[in-house]
């Protein structure tokens, strides 16, 4: 099975840096994925593919004047945030951490800073 994670803004009602199952990519430029047990399209231009389900937090880096920035902002996470990759939680973490902690699903995964979003 491929996972997907949406890296663009444009993917509208996908949670950007959240892994997401990939359940078919015979079209070109669509890729279903697997979003809450329903089958939603997204553009495989906006989306990176790892080959197996990915571990590490998500990080994800916001440019301050962007709409979604605005909310991520009213939710506490600040500009820069991490997606738990077990439960796609959203939670602000800290510049320098090598882990972190998911409130809702209480799994301790690392933080992967080499590849944000």
């Amino acid at each position: 099975m491929k996972w997907a994670r949406v890296c663009r803004e444009e993917a509208h009602g996908l949670r950007r840096g959240a892994w997401y199952a990939v359940v078919g990519d015979a079209e070109s430029d669509l890729v279903l994925l697997d979003v809450n047990k329903s089958n939603r399209p997204a553009s495989r231009s906006g989306l990176v593919f790892a080959d197996v389900k990915p571990t590490k937090w998500s990080v994800v880096r916001r440019n301050p004047g962007e709409h979604a920035a605005l909310r991520a902002s009213t939710a506490n996470l600040g500009p820069v945030y991490g997606v738990c990759p077990h439960c796609r939680a959203r939670v602000a973490i800290a510049h320098d951490a090598k882990e972190a902690h998911c409130p809702r699903c209480k799994e301790t995964s690392e933080v992967d800073w080499d590849n944000p979003c």
